[in-house]
């Protein structure tokens, strides 16, 4: 069964991240960390100078909670796992700063009073990247280790192909892995994400309305009700496919006991799917 974190709550997920910091590093330094935690929150406040705050119903705060909940599990497991890589600390620090601003790219800078966050659909990967690059940029970070992030944020293109992402080094490539899968497993687990559907049709219809047939392939959907019906095929296809071979099978790492084949995270998502295909099974 799939523990719950309070997702709508940042300082009880921003206390979950430092446990499972604590255990891995124990005399690590957390308050970069923190520091990104409180910022991000102020972000999508809009008390971050030069943003609005977040008019997005489905890409909210809430969303990079669950991404950055399911992101630390995969890190937790991977570090623990015989065949895992345990990553370094930095390498743990800088995939929060990723997870955490993942999707900034959503956020409207202020002036900018045309329709809401939804526009960004098809460039908030990387805006967001960019954003990441301005930010860190301000706290000190060096060109390196902005560039790791950015190159995690990439991960989490719908259509991404990870083997066209320069990537530094392994540990780098790892954390992005893990984020990507954090990104898709973490919404697609939680237990209103059928209902929650409804919230992102309407981004996907405000970005097509006004990108036209450049946003052709978020048009796939009739109605919201299609969304839902589609949802056991987008998963066995497009979602499996993705875990697969483009974030290295690392969503294994998420499994409890590790090992066990015992996915909570799958099982949520096929609990889920169940709703709209009571038949439906992981794997046919």
């Amino acid at each position: 069964m799939l523990k719950r974190i309070d997702t709508n709550n940042p300082a009880v997920v921003e206390r979950t991240a430092e446990k499972i910091f604590r255990h891995h590093y124990r005399d690590g330094d957390f308050e970069s960390i923190r520091r990104t935690f409180a910022d991000i929150q102020k972000l999508f406040k809009g008390e971050l100078s030069g943003y609005q705050a977040c008019d997005m119903r489905y890409h909210d705060l809430e969303h990079t909670l669950e991404a950055t909940v399911a992101m630390m599990d995969v890190v937790d497991g991977m570090n623990r796992a015989p065949d895992g890589m345990f990553l370094p600390e930095d390498f743990f620090t800088l995939g929060m700063h990723a997870v955490l601003m993942h999707d900034a790219g959503y956020l409207k800078e202020h002036g900018d009073a045309d329709g809401t966050g939804a526009k960004y659909t098809l460039t908030h990967v990387h805006r967001s990247a960019e954003f990441a690059d301005r930010y860190l940029l301000d706290r000190g970070y060096s060109p390196h280790d902005r560039a790791a992030v950015q190159h995690m944020i990439l991960c989490t293109g719908f259509f991404v192909d990870t083997s066209k992402i320069p990537f530094q080094s392994e540990p780098e490539r790892m954390a992005g892995y893990a984020l990507g899968t954090g990104d898709l497993l973490g919404q697609m687990a939680a237990p209103d994400y059928l209902e929650e559907l409804e919230k992102l049709f309407d981004e996907f219809q405000e970005c097509v309305q006004r990108q036209g047939p450049a946003a052709a392939s978020l048009a796939a959907y009739s109605s919201v009700e299609d969304m839902r019906a589609k949802t056991p095929q987008f998963f066995r296809g497009h979602v499996m496919r993705t875990l697969t071979h483009q974030w290295g099978g690392v969503y294994r790492f998420m499994e409890r006991p590790l090992g066990s084949g015992k996915n909570p995270y799958l099982e949520a998502i096929v609990r889920n799917i169940r709703k709209v295909d009571p038949r439906f099974r992981l794997r046919s």
